[in-house]
């Protein structure tokens, strides 16, 4: 009877050192066991005695070390009435965007943002696609830093507590592939950016001749403020010039803006402009561009009570840009999750001036963001 058991027991050893055998590889890939710490060291050991550089073997988990997944979707509901024109309803996928961040050191980075906007990107697109050189010497007592890569250029802040974009973004937001010199030491960062832009001139050469210009100064922790100008404000994304045929002369733009902060309360202020007139054939051709000198503005007072909750009203306005548009708007936000935000938004727009022009609109939005 002993010796069956034995003979039982046998090929059970067998099996176990067999599975022992082909679970130690798996074991010492593990991060944080016994057996991969061992590993390492005797790895390092043996490089060292070769004078070989020390290299850290390929696993998932060093990949980990350096690389990171975040994204936001956004789905928003929203009703218009116009004042003799009748009502509008939809429900819509806002934004499915997928960030993809590589950190390989102090010293490079890069990022590439993948982009869905029901209507207006279709299937999906990239967004933005960029890397960072930073300097490993300082100068002038600050960090210089080389980024590259389709990208929004530093023209303006648009920074807006609403669910709705606000009209300094429609009018200045510019994305194009770019080189961006940025300096940042103490209180000041200054930007500098060079690309070829989409809109010629007539009779232009297609050359890298568009460029932007940004400087912000934080003097205290709850205040910042800044300036910025670009070469040409057709250049930017809501498409002022429709016939470049008609287009002799750039036009230059300007943007300031304004962010103070005071225990719960933080206010936003900023101005954007062109600065010299649009020909009046350009004006006639397009549809935003409304008149000879397009400017927006957007000043909103934000309320947070706590780390959930966030009240903030708005005025903002056009002139010469989307028919002189005047919007006055309330919003309300609170995170459910850590991760889920949920915001109901009001917005009474005026074209003109006129009371048949006047709008209500009313957009509630649930926000995912990991």
């Amino acid at each position: 009877m002993k010796k069956d058991r034995i003979a039982l027991l046998a090929p059970m050893a067998v099996l176990l050192v067999a599975l022992l055998a082909f679970a130690a590889p798996s074991l010492a890939a593990e991060p944080g066991t016994k057996s991969d710490i061992e590993n390492l060291r005797e790895r390092i050991k043996a490089l060292e005695a070769e004078k070989a550089p020390s290299r850290e073997p390929f696993s998932l988990d060093a990949i980990g070390k350096h690389l990171s997944l975040g994204g936001l979707i956004e789905l928003e509901t929203a009703y218009n009435k116009i004042e003799g024109a009748g009502e509008t309803s939809d429900l819509v996928l806002a934004t499915a965007q997928l960030d993809v961040i590589v950190e390989i050191n102090d010293h490079l980075s890069g990022y590439i943002i993948l982009l869905h906007e029901e209507d207006e990107t279709e299937p999906i697109e990239v967004d933005e696609a960029a890397f960072t050189l930073t300097h490993t010497v300082s100068a002038l007592g600050g960090e210089i830093a080389f980024t590259g890569g389709k990208l929004y250029v530093p023209f303006g802040a648009f920074n807006s507590n609403f669910i709705t974009d606000p009209l300094t973004l429609e009018l200045g937001e510019t994305n194009n592939t770019a080189g961006i010199l940025t300096w940042a030491g103490g209180i000041a960062e200054v930007n500098l950016s060079v690309f070829n832009g989409d809109v010629e001139t007539a009779g232009d050469n297609d050359m890298i001749d568009s460029w932007v210009a940004s400087l912000n100064i934080a003097p205290l922790e709850n205040l910042t403020f800044g300036a910025s100008w670009i070469s040409d404000l057709a250049e930017s994304d809501i498409g002022l010039v429709a016939d470049e045929d008609l287009y002799d002369d750039s036009v230059p733009g300007y943007a300031v803006y304004l962010s103070a902060s005071l225990g719960a309360f933080t206010l936003f202020g900023e101005y954007l402009a062109a600065v010299d007139d649009f020909d009046a054939a350009v004006i006639a051709a397009g549809d935003d561009l409304t008149g000879d000198k397009p400017a927006a503005w957007n000043a909103e007072l934000a309320f947070a009570p706590d780390e959930r909750w966030l009240l903030a009203v708005k005025a903002e306005g056009a002139e010469d840009f989307q028919n002189d548009l005047t919007r006055y708007g309330a919003v309300a936000s609170y995170g459910i999750f850590s991760n889920a935000i949920a915001g109901l938004e009001y917005l009474y727009g005026d074209e003109d001036g006129s009371d048949e022009d006047t709008s209500h609109t009313v957009t509630a939005q649930l926000a995912f963001e990991f």
